[in-house]
């Protein structure tokens, strides 16, 4: 939970690899992450890795839209999942007590749920982790057919000035 913010914080790029077994296809998707919690994102980027304090309300609209998603998620996972959030840190001992037949989890609220049976609003540790691409490496076995894109600058000779995607077919 925490620590995995933290990583991903601290990591300059991370990829995400995404294999399609039936048709033998392979995605490589590298760029850098982001995590969304109860305020919003934890930290923020932009092209430049600067933020741009004169513009606020895209951020806030950003900010608005994230914190709407995340309550979105919590509510579509299962009841088990959700109760997840609330155990405590990952990697001690476990333990529990069994009451006719059913464990329940000293502190974790069934379902995530109060009383009445109404959602309980995530917990600090459920995050919601956004990836932002800058590098998308594609790979068909059946054909050897590869193709990396990459965000890049683009400039007008007197420096870069705006973003786009640029695609070459590379040898597998």
């Amino acid at each position: 939970h925490e620590s995995k913010s933290g990583e991903g914080k601290n990591a300059n790029t991370v990829e995400m690899v995404w294999w399609f077994p039936k048709s033998s296809e392979q995605y490589r998707i590298s760029g850098r992450l982001q995590f969304i919690g109860n305020n919003g994102p934890l930290y923020s980027y932009t092209d430049n890795d600067a933020k741009d304090d004169d513009d606020n309300t895209s951020t806030d609209r950003n900010n608005s839209y994230f914190m709407a998603e995340r309550k979105q998620q919590w509510g579509n996972l299962s009841d088990m999942a959700r109760e997840q959030f609330f155990w405590e840190k990952p990697g001690i001992p476990y333990s529990s007590s069994s009451t006719v037949g059913v464990e329940s989890y000293a502190g974790v609220p069934p379902g995530g749920r109060d009383d009445d049976g109404k959602l309980l609003p995530p917990p600090d540790s459920f995050l919601i982790m956004l990836l932002y691409p800058s590098k998308i490496d594609y790979l068909r076995l059946t054909d050897n057919y590869r193709q990396v894109d990459e965000w890049d600058w683009v400039g007008d000779g007197g420096g870069c000035t705006e973003r786009h995607w640029k695609s070459m077919r590379v040898n597998p």
